[in-house]
């Protein structure tokens, strides 16, 4: 794909090679279009990107896969990523509360959630009602019922759970899987978002959540499209009339062309490249993101066995500075491998205004406080600091009800992304998938 004169039209260019991007690329591909993705980063998976130290895995933030997302399944299957590399979380969480001590949630699927250590008689029946009425409903009935109260917080409140039963499950947990400890999610998000957990369960890929990337963009080369990584895109050039994409522009001065172009990047940057072209659909992109850093650290030892996810019960509240959830990747991914280096990820959520700076000493003084007779200082190395100031847009509510797209004022024009659907892994995956549909069936 060039700007020359002779060069043959390309059926699509998809600007973002993250999930939503290449679940696009690849059911265009799938379907004998030529595509070609442009990638502003040095490699392709956006914010589900794993690096590599010393032979381990290293993903640059604590992220989950939820084993029950249909679309994500499906994809995976597509591109021949083995079952047996989906590592499951089996020893659950542990939640760390106020007073140091763990409770540990052993499963998420099925009735696990109301078997949590410390809750009342009262609180597990509640728990096991509200699992009940999500597990079998179908996923969009789930995301289109309407509400009287306007939070997951309001919603758990109304079915009458205790606060400890919210502050010390619901709270900490669900912080892991938004990056919001404000319980301000949507209520049909999350009941979606529970039923997603309690059908299937938590599992992290073999080689880190970029594989599911890694796996797609191969896929997508295999078959004859293009992935182009450091490649960024500063513009779409309408034509004269205003009514189409004419040329993406990349920072090196190509103007490629395609009969269709897929927007497919985050909502900042879908909003800066429409504005201009399609003021309608900039506006509402989503303006509030959840955010989070992941420090990353190598360690000669591990400090826990078990694989399992730790939370932090008591960080302090919405806005402060600790660390909100401790992972021993490892411990999944390399389970049968005794020797280091152990990786250990560690984020603290961001949305609400607590700071990115001074996460890797916030993490060794919550080791010195859990485990005093670890050698912190000694067996422990920092290797990066990934910060996510977008790590995914804010459900709040009302905000999944009116979201852009997928078409635009451009005939030519689709867009795709978490923004415009619904902040998940799913979410990325599904609103690819639905752009390819689109972009397939206007092509001659």
């Amino acid at each position: 794909m060039t700007d020359s004169p002779g060069a043959p039209m390309l059926d699509c260019i998809v600007v973002g090679g993250g999930l939503a991007g290449l679940a696009c690329a690849h059911g265009l591909v799938s379907a004998g279009r030529s595509v070609h993705v442009l990638e502003a980063e040095e490699a392709p998976g956006g914010r589900a990107r794993t690096v590599w130290h010393r032979g381990r895995p290293v993903d640059r933030g604590v992220a989950l896969l939820l084993r029950a997302y249909p679309r994500t399944a499906r994809l995976l299957k597509d591109v021949d990523l083995p079952r047996r590399d989906l590592r499951p979380v089996a020893g659950g969480f542990v939640v760390v509360g106020p007073d140091g001590a763990p409770a540990r949630l052993r499963s998420a699927r099925g009735a696990g959630l109301a078997r949590f250590p410390g809750l009342t008689p009262g609180d597990r029946a509640r728990v096991a009602r509200l699992v009940a009425s999500v597990a079998t409903r179908p996923a969009e009935v789930l995301l289109a019922q309407d509400d009287d109260a306007p939070t997951a917080e309001d919603l758990l409140r109304g079915e009458g759970l205790s606060e400890a039963a919210i502050e010390g499950l619901f709270r900490p947990l669900f912080a892991a899987l938004t990056l919001d400890r404000a319980l301000a999610a949507d209520p049909g998000w999350f009941r979606w978002l529970l039923s997603m957990l309690v059908r299937g369960g938590v599992a992290i890929p073999s080689d880190g959540m970029g594989m599911i990337a890694e796996w797609t963009s191969a896929a997508v080369r295999q078959a004859g499209g293009a992935v182009d990584v450091a490649a960024p895109v500063t513009a779409l050039e309408p034509d004269a009339a205003g009514r189409r994409v004419a040329a993406v522009v990349t920072a090196d001065g190509r103007r490629l062309q395609a009969r269709r172009v897929v927007l497919a990047v985050d909502a900042p940057a879908a909003r800066r490249l429409l504005e201009g072209l399609d003021d309608a659909a900039a506006a509402r992109l989503p303006r509030e993101a959840a955010s989070a850093v992941t420090a990353a650290f190598a360690m000669r030892r591990p400090l826990y066995s078990g694989r399992s996810v730790v939370l932090n019960g008591a960080p302090g509240g919405p806005g402060a500075p600790g660390v909100d959830v401790l992972c021993q990747t490892t411990n999944i991914t390399r389970p049968d491998a005794p020797d280091g280096p152990h990786i250990l990820l560690a984020t603290r959520i961001t949305t609400g205004g607590a700071p990115a700076d001074g996460l890797v000493e916030a993490v060794g003084e919550l080791v010195g406080r859990w485990a005093p007779r670890f050698d912190w200082r000694g067996l422990a190395e920092p290797i990066g600091v990934y910060e996510h100031a977008h790590a995914m847009p804010r459900p709040l509510a009302g905000v999944r009800r009116d979201p852009p797209g997928p078409r635009t004022r451009l005939d030519n024009l689709v867009l795709a992304g978490d923004a415009t659907a619904h902040g998940s892994i799913e979410g990325a995956i599904e609103s690819g998938a639905r752009a390819a549909g689109i972009v397939d069936a206007l092509l001659p």
